[in-house]
């Protein structure tokens, strides 16, 4: 069993000191128990495991901090204080991370500059973001600071050029930001060395992912995941689908092979730009997407919509559907909704809501977060005849 050396301190991965058939356990038994206490009758499947339960995030946010007096860079740890570790590996990212972080450090270090302080706003060195590509083996790194500093490109490039990562880094960028959010928000980009996207190949689509840009987290159950929705879904071909909260419009490249026209909503205007491209990249053209906020977009077509659409398609935040959007739902009357949603407690709190007309066929729970207590499900309603 592999346990990390900071397993304990970081306030990651919590599951790492059980077998995995074990957390695969505990997740299906908190599925049967949010299913008991709704009151819903339905059809609960077995959860599906990761294909990989390590080295499978795609992203990893990391922070610039002073730990007793020196510059570290790592993740957040599990006490009260949320101090920052220097970071050695990460099991549930990348091999390559420790010389990636090895390199940046020593580069930081040289430099008399302080890492970004939440509170006080002052300081310079703010985060460290890295993507990787894990069926392109490409690698993006992303050094993010404050304006109130400075150094110099051609020797961040020098220090990344050439290491021994088994990934190829293709995208070095400086990204500039001011913002008192502890979010990372590009007021400046800078692209150093290379592309400004890298490449990822999943269900036999290609995406290019910018750095700001979302794409799903575990790449590897995205080639489980999207067969299981197409069987799920049985597409004939006929299909007009509404795509809600569709983020970089992911799902609705992957339906659209068996699609009529599929319509995404997002709020993300890089997202939706992102969506766009890889629609052109993969020439898709049954696919087409609106910038706003899915309740706004829903009612500004209420008079249209009903009607037009055979399934609606909804991948919301951890915070779940409103009822405004559930509403709108209900008032467009399609013949299925498929809802994904990566916070399974509130799903069954919310599920009741589609109940008024529609009926919950199945539930098919996913592990997309391995050595976390985080889940995942995939749910068909069905409207009653």
């Amino acid at each position: 069993m592999m346990v990390c050396k900071h397993f304990g301190e970081c306030g990651g991965c919590r599951f790492q000191d059980r077998e995995y058939s074990l957390q695969l356990e505990e997740k299906d038994a908190t599925y049967r128990r949010l299913l008991a206490d709704s009151g819903i009758k339905t059809d609960l499947r077995e959860i599906i495991p990761s294909p990989q339960p390590f080295y499978y995030r795609n992203k990893m946010e990391f922070t610039f901090y002073h730990d007793g007096g020196e510059l570290v860079c790592g993740l957040h740890r599990r006490d009260k204080n949320r101090s920052v570790f220097q970071l050695e590996e990460c099991l549930l990212f990348s091999e390559d991370i420790p010389i990636i972080m090895n390199a940046v450090m020593e580069f930081a270090r040289k430099r008399d500059l302080p890492a970004y302080h939440p509170y006080r706003h002052q300081g310079f060195w703010r985060n460290l973001v890295v993507r990787e590509g894990k069926f392109t083996d490409q690698i993006m790194v992303n050094l993010v600071t404050s304006s109130d500093g400075d150094f110099d490109e051609d020797d961040l490039r020098a220090a990344l050029d050439g290491l021994p990562t088994k990934k190829r880094i293709v995208s070095l960028i400086h990204t500039v930001n001011d913002s008192l959010s502890n979010a990372v928000i590009p007021e400046r980009v800078t692209v150093l060395t290379g592309s400004s996207f890298i490449e990822e190949n999943v269900f036999n689509l290609s995406f290019r992912i910018p750095p700001f840009s979302f794409f799903q987290v575990n790449p590897f159950i995205m080639n489980v995941f999207y067969p299981e929705l197409h069987r799920v879904l049985d597409l004939q071909g006929s299909e007009n689908i509404l795509d809600l909260f569709c983020g970089s419009g992911t799902i609705g490249l992957v339906l659209s092979s068996r699609a009529k026209s599929i319509l995404g909503i997002e709020l993300d205007e890089i997202a939706i730009e992102n969506a766009r491209s890889n629609a052109r990249l993969n020439r898709i053209e049954n696919l087409s997407f609106i910038a706003g906020k899915a309740s706004r977009v829903m009612v500004d077509n209420r008079e249209d919509w009903p009607g037009k659409f055979d399934l609606v398609v909804v991948n919301p935040p951890r915070s779940g559907l409103s009822k405004k959007v559930v509403k709108r739902i209900l008032e467009i009357n399609p013949e299925r909704v498929v809802y994904s949603s990566c916070n399974p407690k509130t799903f069954f709190s919310q599920a009741g809501w589609l109940l008024e007309i529609y009926h919950l066929e199945t539930v098919q729970p996913f592990d997309f977060f391995p050595q976390t207590p985080h889940m995942e499900l995939l749910a068909m309603f069905r409207r009653e005849k």
